[in-house]
């Protein structure tokens, strides 16, 4: 398997069907945070108060799926006051995809 990227790791973070709407809906998304907007933000993402109110979820569910993004590094995580700001890692997501068509022989 190729670079530093964990394949495995990859794929069961987007195993679950929460994490993997979690993923659709930052991609999707376009930044209308709660805790404002910063200058150099011009990629979509949300906060973890958006999420919540999306998903109808707690936080510590909320932060639990993050983690798991976070930890395959398919997801960015930025602190924004009490809030966190999540944005989709393209660069990894990229990355995984083009190994899994190596690894399937599919280019």
């Amino acid at each position: 398997m190729g670079m530093d990227m964990d394949s495995v790791k990859i794929a069961k973070a987007l195993s679950d069907p929460v994490r993997y709407k979690i993923m659709l809906l930052l991609y999707r998304s376009e930044e209308t945070c709660c805790a404002g907007n910063n200058d150099s933000q011009d990629r979509p993402g949300l906060c973890n108060c958006e999420l919540m109110s999306i998903l109808g979820m707690i936080q510590s569910g909320v932060s639990y799926h993050m983690k798991e993004l976070t930890g395959a590094g398919l997801v960015t995580e930025e602190p924004r006051g009490k809030w966190k700001f999540y944005c989709v890692n393209q660069k990894t997501l990229k990355a995984y995809i083009k190994q899994l068509c190596r690894d399937f022989d599919l280019e």
